[in-house]
């Protein structure tokens, strides 16, 4: 009886691993569909009672939740962002690290920089970190 606990008990545990993961939809020419994949999309920074900046975020897109945390922001030249989204593909992850670095500039007063994805992107467990920056609004 106990083994059988036991196999049910994993068997709802490991049961995430096994969530399809949901996809960027794309036109007929391979670009992303922007307006499907914007539609619903989420982004919020907790508001402090001092007016500080947070360095967490969540949001929704594609009818998936996600959350985030801002690295090593002590300049916001360049800076880390880890994602969490486990059921979206790592396009999806992907376009969340753009319109977040987008979001924390643009408070910032800075102007988005590059997303480094290709060059810095890891993927640790459920959690993407990537390298990200933000530039002077007059560059």
């Amino acid at each position: 009886m106990r083994i059988y606990i036991c196999l049910f008990s994993c068997l709802l545990s490991a049961q995430p691993s096994y969530a399809e993961i949901v996809q960027v939809p794309l036109l007929a020419d391979g670009s992303v569909n922007v307006e499907e994949a914007l539609s619903g999309f989420q982004l919020a920074f907790p508001i402090v009672e001092n007016g500080a900046q947070r360095i967490v975020f969540s949001g929704e897109i594609l009818g998936e939740h996600f959350f985030g945390e801002v690295l090593r922001a002590d300049t916001m030249q360049d800076f880390t962002l880890v994602i969490e989204a486990p059921t979206l593909s790592e396009h999806g992850n992907f376009l969340i690290a753009a319109l977040a670095t987008d979001a924390i500039c643009l408070r910032s007063g800075l102007r988005p920089g590059m997303v480094l994805w290709s060059e810095t992107k890891n993927h640790k467990g459920a959690a993407w970190e990537v390298t990200t920056s933000c530039a002077a609004a007059t560059d």
